[in-house]
């Protein structure tokens, strides 16, 4: 592989499968929430912290310390610091090595940082499956799912408006966007290596 993928997806659309579909056939090095812990790691970031820094944090156009606690400076400033963090292991990663990122905004932290990679979007039509995960993998009520499903993609739009100040799931964000949904797992996995070759 000559260069990075980064994989953005809607709840329950597979995108972090694809992800990992794609390392087993590759060898390339996958991050995702390991990518906050390596982050904490290198900047010396008590590791509790990271349970609060997450898309889940965001509640509105603000982050919600109160998640993490705190009115202070140093608190306020968590959110920016634990980004430039978790910026530094993106680009130092896909430098090193072409890998696979899933969110967390490394699209702009690349492109930023003008190392080339391949931007993909997934997202899925199969309602039923998106449902079927949140209640398996997050333990929803079956009654709540659709509600949280919708509530998850909601905050992913507001992580990535934050940080990026563009809108999660725009198509013109992307180099591909594939419903997994229609293609299944496999082929997304299949179109993105073509993609990258």
């Amino acid at each position: 592989m000559q260069r990075s993928i980064v994989i953005n997806r809607e709840f329950g659309s597979g995108g972090r499968e694809i992800g990992r579909m794609i390392c087993q056939r590759t060898g390339m090095e996958f991050y995702d929430s390991r990518i906050l812990q390596e982050a904490a790691s290198k900047r010396g970031l008590p590791p509790d912290l990271l349970e609060g820094f997450d898309e889940r944090i965001v509640t509105g156009q603000f982050f919600d310390l109160s998640i993490i606690g705190g009115t202070d400076p140093e608190t306020i400033s968590l959110p920016y610091r634990m980004y430039g963090a978790i910026a530094e292991v993106i680009t130092e990663a896909a430098r090193t090595k072409p890998s696979v990122f899933i969110g967390r905004c490394a699209d702009k932290i690349l492109r930023d940082a003008e190392v080339g990679f391949r931007s993909v979007f997934i997202y899925s039509t199969d309602t039923d499956r998106k449902v079927e995960r949140a209640i398996r993998v997050d333990g929803v009520a079956p009654r709540d799912a659709e509600k949280y499903i919708a509530k998850m993609d909601k905050t992913r739009d507001r992580y990535q408006q934050f940080f990026t100040g563009t809108k999660f799931g725009d198509r013109r964000e992307y180099d591909l966007c594939l419903n997994s949904g229609r293609l299944g797992y496999e082929t997304c996995a299949d179109l993105i290596l073509a993609s990258v070759g």
